[in-house]
């Protein structure tokens, strides 16, 4: 698994990791049940008290957001118009609760803020966080610059477009065409004329990137790779010298055509096409170390793993492998390990990663004790 995709896939299981680790703790907020108002079970005994949504009410006196008033709002024409977003005929509000620090899961700070810029008359809140009103967009509260706001829509929480241009995380696409702009999957991107690369602000080396292909034959592969019926680009890269019409994807970075074995964008030199596969053990581990082979040699990414069995070589995780006679990591052997006793730990225990019934190892190093 390619170390971006992992990424991704580790943060989707922390979050919700964090979900169901959070759920029991999880306020109700403003409810109106049976004549009575509560606020987080608390009840409300105000008379003038109203409830506007789950997180926003007033009384004859304030307006608020959860428990925190908002002071000089006008009480008559405050208006929720989201769990964030509201408004009273002079001013808009982004509210928004964060966590910090050491306090992380036990202390939440609210933030009330008043958008200057914001015109209330027109101001109307669409999707994924975003609001426009008849001159200004806003994302979380913050205005941003667009060229038609008359037209300006949300894709989705990174995305926008108005008629004239798309925007990637606020910044405009440089070239883009808005009427015909559209995302493709969680990776790609197009337009009337082109094909765009993208990596969401979240994950390493955020940004989108026009990929130099032929639209009309334009296809996905397997993540990161697409192609035309002339080349092959890896991410928004070109691959120098591959064949497009033998080109096939092994996965974990690994792919090949007809003559040649790249590792990411770069052809494995000596590696054989015919014989070359990746280990199906890889799959097991999630360390972005990847061992594969053909008929004569043992790789590492796009090194030759030196003096490596084919026959007998097996992945053992952690940036480990090993055959009959030897152990090694990623290309370096191990020097005086145990191949029938080695073993790696899921995850280092002290200072080492593995043992041998001699020696404890971290990172392929002996362990002095």
């Amino acid at each position: 698994m390619p170390l971006l995709k992992l990424l991704r896939s580790l943060a989707g299981l922390a979050l919700i990791f964090t979900a169901v680790f959070l759920l029991p703790n999880c306020s109700s907020g403003y409810q109106e049940k049976n004549g009575k108002i509560t606020f987080n079970g608390k009840e409300i005994t105000d008379s003038n008290f109203i409830v506007l949504n789950e997180v926003f009410a007033k009384d004859s006196a304030y307006a608020y957001y959860k428990n925190e008033s908002i002071t000089d709002a006008d009480i008559a024409s405050f208006a929720a118009m989201d769990d964030h977003y509201a408004k009273d005929k002079n001013k808009v509000y982004y509210c928004d609760e964060f966590r910090e620090g050491q306090n992380y899961y036990l202390t939440k700070h609210k933030t009330i803020t008043i958008l200057d810029k914001a015109i209330p008359a027109s101001f109307t809140v669409l999707a994924n966080g975003y609001a426009k009103d008849s001159v200004h967009a806003f994302f979380e509260g913050i205005a941003f610059a667009v060229k038609d706001i008359s037209t300006f829509k949300t894709i989705n929480k990174c995305f926008t477009k108005d008629t004239l241009q798309a925007y990637f995380n606020l910044q405009p696409i440089k070239g883009s065409d808005g009427k015909t702009f559209d995302v493709i999957n969680d990776s790609y991107a197009k337009d009337t004329a082109h094909i765009y690369f993208f990596v969401y602000p979240d994950e390493v080396n955020t940004g989108i990137y026009t990929i130099p292909c032929n639209k009309a034959t334009f296809e996905v592969l397997d993540y990161p790779y697409s192609k035309d019926t002339a080349d092959v680009f890896y991410e928004n890269k070109k691959m120098n010298g591959v064949d497009a019409a033998t080109f096939k994807v092994l996965g974990y970075d690994f792919s090949k055509d007809k003559a040649a074995v790249y590792f990411e964008t770069k052809k494995i030199a000596g590696a054989d096409a015919a014989s070359f596969m990746v280990f199906k053990e890889n799959e097991l581990y999630t360390q972005d170390f990847y061992y594969a082979k053909d008929a004569v040699s043992i790789f590492w990414q796009d090194k030759k793993v030196a003096n490596a069995e084919t026959t007998s070589f097996k992945v053992l995780g952690m940036g480990y492998g090993g055959d009959k006679k030897n152990v090694f990591y990623k290309t370096s052997l191990v020097k005086n390990a145990d191949p029938a006793t080695f073993r790696v730990y899921g995850n280092d225990v002290g200072d080492a990663d593995a043992e041998d019934a001699n020696n404890k190892y971290h990172k392929g190093v002996k362990v002095v004790e």
